[in-house]
């Protein structure tokens, strides 16, 4: 199964959608779907109509295909020009004048079968030329929301917890360094390390907690996933949405390396111990890689 196929099958299990169910909403065969989902896609009619049935799986399952088609291009079939070999009649009907009379009809059906193929071949190299043009704004596109290479790594961004208790103290010595040390264990701080294409890798140090929210902001689903990214164990997983389950609330705390996968991520609110974080970039799939340091 290719990594693209996992991410459709996900999507559509967690919306509880069958096959059978995905059938009925796209009307594309099961047979294709399921070898969608396992990456065979030699069991598919062609390249282009591969891509079109992927971006109806994708849309079907509130994923965004232009995301997915940048995250995932190796994965994804390339759209070529299939070589059609036509044979017209020619205009002074020669070639009609050399078959037996019988044959005419036969004559006159072939011509007539070789114009709807002239005019099939004109649209479909419409239809490819589009696709490439399609490609490539996207391409552009994509390159201009996502800094080329890795980021500088010192952007940081601290949350200081509250140092009301420090104020208080300042007439009782002793109260004085109580107080101040409580406020520096609250002090979180959210380092930015470096960034490479959607995957973006934080430190987070400061605190002795890991507590992780994930909510929607829209009514379109978001789908997301959390893991372990040290013992590979998955830690939640879900969409949310406003019209549906708002939010997934877990416990990091005894994770190292945290990996947090978004599908949505414009639609998606991430608090990390309550503290909103504010996502590095606008591309609709991300990766964020949380290094937890005590």
């Amino acid at each position: 199964m290719s990594e693209l196929g996992q991410v459709l099958k996900e999507a559509r299990e967690q919306k509880n959608m069958s096959l059978d169910d995905l059938q009925k909403e796209t009307k594309i065969q099961k047979r294709y779907l399921k070898a969608i989902e396992d990456g065979d896609y030699s069991q598919l009619p062609g390249e282009f109509y591969t891509r079109a049935f992927i971006k109806s799986y994708a849309e079907t399952v509130d994923l965004d295909f232009k995301s997915l088609s940048e995250e995932y291009a190796g994965d994804m079939p390339k759209v070529g020009r299939e070589h059609i070999e036509t044979h017209t009649l020619p205009p002074d009907g020669s070639e009609g004048d050399r078959s037996p009379k019988p044959l005419r009809r036969n004559a006159v059906r072939a011509k007539n079968w070789s114009s709807f193929v002239n005019k099939a071949i004109v649209i479909v190299f419409v239809l490819i030329a589009l696709m490439i043009v399609y490609i490539l704004v996207t391409h552009i596109a994509g390159n201009r929301s996502n800094p080329s290479g890795d980021q500088s790594n010192g952007n940081s961004v601290q949350f200081k917890g509250n140092s009301a208790s420090s104020d208080r103290s300042s007439t009782d010595s002793s109260a004085s360094s109580s107080s101040s040390s409580d406020s520096s264990s609250q002090n979180q701080t959210l380092k930015q390390e470096k960034q490479v294409g959607s995957a973006t890798t934080y430190t987070l140090s400061g605190v002795q907690k890991f507590d992780v929210t994930v909510s929607a902001k829209t009514v379109k689903g978001a789908w997301f996933s959390a893991t372990d990214a040290k013992t590979n164990k998955q830690l939640a997983q879900g969409i949310v949405s406003t019209s549906g389950k708002k939010s997934y609330r877990f416990d990091a705390s005894n994770v190292q390396s945290l990996y947090l996968r978004f599908g949505n991520a414009p639609g998606t609110d991430l608090k990390i111990n309550g503290e909103t974080v504010k996502l590095p970039n606008k591309n609709t799939v991300q990766t964020l890689i949380i290094n937890f340091s005590k």
